[in-house]
């Protein structure tokens, strides 16, 4: 099962480099984060026929809303509401592949930003990343093949994937550029791994890949899925 996980930006205003980019990275799943009604609409008309699955959950802030294009089958979606100190809900579906099905919880976790301080976010926000995942792992079906992808809004070394490690759960590793990057005059001033797939104890993920594509701040994820 091929899977693209993709932050496209809520203000991207070069939708069009970014449609392109998912369409041609061709994935049998494609969870997107920051999805807005104009998003909705661009995806809606381009992916018509190519993906007959499609579910959106738009959200109050623009950054928060959430889209799922499949070629497969999709049951079991539902939305988790965050625990204090979260921004954005997460998304819960069930996909049936050919080896069966795959929960996915699809997230977005909150940004490193704190009463409009990025410094002073980095310092305080990762234990409220930890918090969202814990949370949201409670209610998994933990019977279920799992994976957890999106953007996590920290490397991996940071504690909401600590506290995935501590459940058997393991980073898809990835080739490439960083995930997300801040640049200045066509420079990359910042630049991180923050987005990321992860695999429960009895899924493998090969052949990842951040792709130099599109427009958003973060660049699409793509990676191969499989049973262990």
């Amino acid at each position: 099962m091929r899977l693209l996980t993709y932050n496209v930006n809520y203000g991207n205003r070069e939708p069009r480099a970014s449609l392109d980019a998912i369409a041609d990275a061709d994935a049998d799943v494609v969870l997107l984060q920051e999805i807005t009604a104009r998003w909705q609409a661009a995806l809606a008309d381009r992916f018509a026929a190519h993906y007959p699955v499609h579910v959106y959950r738009l959200h109050g802030r623009n950054a928060g809303g959430l889209a799922v294009l499949s070629k497969l089958p999709v049951g079991g979606e539902e939305l988790y509401d965050p625990p204090p100190g979260g921004w954005f809900p997460a998304q819960r579906l069930v996909v049936t592949a050919a080896f069966g099905d795959v929960q996915i919880l699809h997230v977005h976790l909150r940004p490193a930003l704190d009463a409009g301080s990025w410094f002073k976010g980095f310092i305080t926000t990762p234990p409220v990343r930890e918090a969202e995942i814990e949370a949201y792992w409670r209610r998994l079906v933990h019977a279920l093949p799992t994976l957890v992808a999106g953007d996590f809004n920290e490397d991996a070394s940071g504690l909401a994937m600590a506290a995935l490690a501590r459940h058997g759960y393991a980073r898809v590793a990835t080739i490439g550029p960083t995930s997300w990057h801040y640049d200045e005059d066509g420079w990359d001033v910042l630049k991180m791994d923050i987005d990321h797939v992860v695999v429960g104890p009895t899924l493998a993920g090969r052949a990842g890949r951040v792709l130099d594509a599109g427009t958003s701040d973060h660049r699409p994820v793509l990676v191969e899925i499989e049973p262990a």
